[in-house]
């Protein structure tokens, strides 16, 4: 479990410090059609058992904090408890205290961002209690929640700094090979493990990431960094900030590349232009003006393949957003929101024929996504907080390639959702709200959500939670028509032809949360129970074309043909032995069980992670990570990726020269066994490197 600063400070939901802490989540879902019934008896008494055995420590663990409380000679208050727990703003749009919150609420600060040595965003996540991290290629990270991803994150939502990163085209997901933030320039990182549909509509439907640049202010002054390391490891970075009275801006202008997996020719060089300005209009007024572009060109292909020969694939994103926000008085405030992302792709290679001839093939797209939202929170009584608001947004998608057309795709989609915190007295709080969502292809949407929080004493919290979200399905996915033609545009082979038709995927969830804290000790414990009953779910098939006249007779189609049932816990377990130094170790543990066995194989047994970081008052700061995970076979691909063993150990120096700050560091990455990294034949390289930084 990521740990945090020991100078925590609480934040609303644009501004300070994170402190890392875990909250948990809640989870149901509406009617889903038929889910197989051999899905649900054995399951089912299994989760009765695990809730008795919930109830049962409930019991023991209230009973033993009500004693130990009675014989503390000054007894802690509840505040006095939370007092270093920044609040937390991804579960429901309301800042709410961690106890407080219906979600499970990862968070990661500044001081853990710098301290991991990561370059990648996706590193950071690799201990967070249920989240996978692959490696489909150099370059191109993937981050799933319980499992049921590819190489694009579609079971996720994920958003800088309020805009989302899906992206509309292919699947539909998250593709992290093209996030525009520099990761020195976040300031923390909110992950809600669970749905959240409730507050986030689509696309939320296991889990939300949220994720927060550096306020300009923040980032005044000038900054240069060099990382260099083997493996042609070469990332550079340079900024640029100014700050007066009333405007601060900064530009960020960054470099990451290197040779990518082991037995691939995936080298990728990306460079990214990030650009953030701050201005306070009036005291209760202020605009923030985001924009970016991040181009990349990513090494895909196989040296000994002729219908995929070695090759570089370009990407480049694009992105702009306002928003104004208003402060009406302590506990209200409202804002209004407008962001425009291009997506865009090039990939252009030759097969050669026995002919002699060869056949162009150009795999290229375009997507482009607007979105406008207005949101709004207030404190309506002494007991009663609430948020709501509206989105609208519209997708476009060009690419023959992918529907054998040249015209537009497109969708929209309009969303209204409303929730709410509720204290009717102070050991319990109770969280309802819902969502609903309609667009172009699917069917009315609504996503409910219903949570009880309670705390029997300052130390120890218990949540019981229930609620529903929905994925609705991509563009391509409801209309694909991805063909090989010949030289005179006659198909020759049919790889996706869609049926349309398709639903939005359903998930409900119920969860069991308990969370304490024994200060003598400087220890803190969380334990989850969930269980995730998902329908509906998307995946490939293959059906007979009728009266083919191409080389295949069979075409590839995306239906609603899988449901899953899946039930386990994760617990975190964090200890801080002397000042400066913790100690946390995570474990995740689900059984899955599906109809279909490509959906059960991708959702990995268990997982686990230990983490020691320490700062010390000279200016070194140590970092150590082994985390692990259980084999997983990536959906789409034919065979598993090996049980992952990584062990990362990091040292930092930070000196004050003059009116500089020099920051020395080296970073060592070894894979613990010859393991497959995502697919057979490539694995993870061990990493060195160094690196230097000098603000002023």
């Amino acid at each position: 479990m990521p740990m945090s600063s020991d100078k925590p400070k609480n934040f609303g939901p644009t501004n300070g410090a994170a402190k890392a802490v875990n909250a948990r989540s809640t989870l149901h879902s509406p009617d889903p059609p038929n889910p197989s019934p051999e899905m649900h008896r054995p399951d089912f008494a299994n989760f009765q058992r695990a809730i008795l055995r919930f109830a049962l420590a409930v019991w023991l663990i209230t009973g033993a904090g009500v004693t130990q409380a009675q014989n503390a000679a000054a007894l802690l208050s509840e505040q006095d408890y939370f007092r270093e727990i920044p609040q937390v703003f991804a579960a429901s749009r309301l800042p709410q205290d961690p106890q407080d919150s219906s979600g499970a609420n990862t968070l990661l600060d500044r001081n853990y961002i710098r301290a991991s040595g990561a370059r990648n965003l996706s590193e950071l996540f690799m201990a967070v209690p249920g989240l996978q991290v692959g490696l489909s290629a150099g370059g191109r990270p993937v981050v799933a929640y319980h499992g049921f991803s590819g190489q694009i994150s579609q079971r996720m939502q994920v958003f800088v700094d309020g805009r989302s990163l899906y992206a509309p085209y292919l699947f539909g997901g998250i593709d992290w090979s093209a996030v525009t933030v520099p990761i020195d320039e976040i300031e923390r990182i909110e992950i809600h493990r669970g749905s959240n549909s409730a507050a986030y509509g689509a696309n939320a439907f296991l889990g939300v990431i949220q994720i927060y640049t550096r306020a300009a202010v923040q980032a005044s002054g000038m900054s240069a960094q060099m990382i260099q390391g083997n493996n042609g490891i070469a990332d550079r970075s340079v900024r640029w900030g100014s700050s007066d009275d009333n405007i601060q801006w900064r530009v960020v202008a960054s470099q990451r590349g290197d040779q990518g997996l082991l037995n691939r020719s995936d080298a990728y060089k990306t460079s990214t232009l990030d650009f953030r300005a701050d201005l306070q209009m009036s005291s209760t007024e202020s605009l923030m003006l985001l924009a970016g572009t991040n181009t990349g060109r990513f090494g895909v292909g196989s040296p000994n393949s002729f219908a995929d020969p070695v090759r570089d694939e370009k990407k480049a994103t694009t992105f702009a957003h306002l928003k104004f926000k208003k402060l009406v008085d302590d506990g209200q405030e409202w804002s209004l929101s407008a962001s425009w992302t291009r997506d865009h792709g090039l990939d252009t290679y030759q097969i050669p024929m026995l002919s002699g001839d060869a056949l162009d093939m150009h795999n290229n797209r375009q997507a482009n996504r607007y979105s406008l939202e207005y949101q709004h929170y207030n404190t309506l009584t002494h007991s009663l907080r609430a948020s709501w608001g509206a989105e609208y947004h519209r997708d476009q998608v060009q690419s023959f390639e992918l529907f054998s057309t040249e015209n537009v795709q497109k969708n929209a989609a309009w969303r209204i959702y409303y929730n709410q915190e509720w204290k009717p007295l102070n050991e319990w709080t109770l969280n309802a709200g819902g969502l609903i969502e309609k667009d172009l292809y699917s069917p009315q949407q609504l996503a409910p959500r219903f949570s009880i929080n309670w705390k029997p004493t300052g130390n120890h919290v218990f949540k019981v939670g229930y609620s529903s979200a929905f994925r609705t399905p991509s563009l391509f996915e409801q209309k694909s028509d991805w063909r090989v033609r010949d030289e005179n545009g006659q198909t020759l082979y049919v790889k996706y032809l869609s049926r349309g038709g398709l639903v939005p995927e359903r998930v409900k969830a119920v969860d069991l949360v308990y969370q304490g804290q024994w200060r003598p000790l400087n220890m803190t414990f969380d334990l989850r129970l969930f269980r995730e009953e998902l329908t509906r779910l998307i995946t490939g098939e293959f059906y007979v074309l009728p009266n083919s006249e191409t080389f295949n007779a069979v075409a590839y189609d995306l239906r609603n043909n899988a449901n899953a049932l899946q039930q386990g816990a994760e617990y975190q377990l964090s200890w801080k032995p002397f000042a400066g130094s913790t100690i946390a170790f995570n474990q995740y543990r689900a059984r899955t069980t599906s109809p279909k066995q490509s959906i059960q194989d991708s959702a990995p047994r268990h997982g686990s992670s230990l983490i020691w970081m320490h700062r010390a008052d000279n200016g070194l700061t140590g970092f150590a990570a082994y985390t692990k995970t259980s084999p997983i076979t990536w959906l789409g691909e034919a065979t598993p990726a090996d049980e992952q063993k990584n062990l990362l150990v990091s040292l930092q120096k930070t000196t004050k020269l003059d009116q500089a700050t020099v920051r020395t560091s080296i970073t060592w990455r070894r894979p613990m066994g010859q393991f497959v990294e995502y697919r057979e034949m490539q694995s993870l390289p061990r990493s060195v490197w160094l690196g230097v930084q000098i603000e002023r």
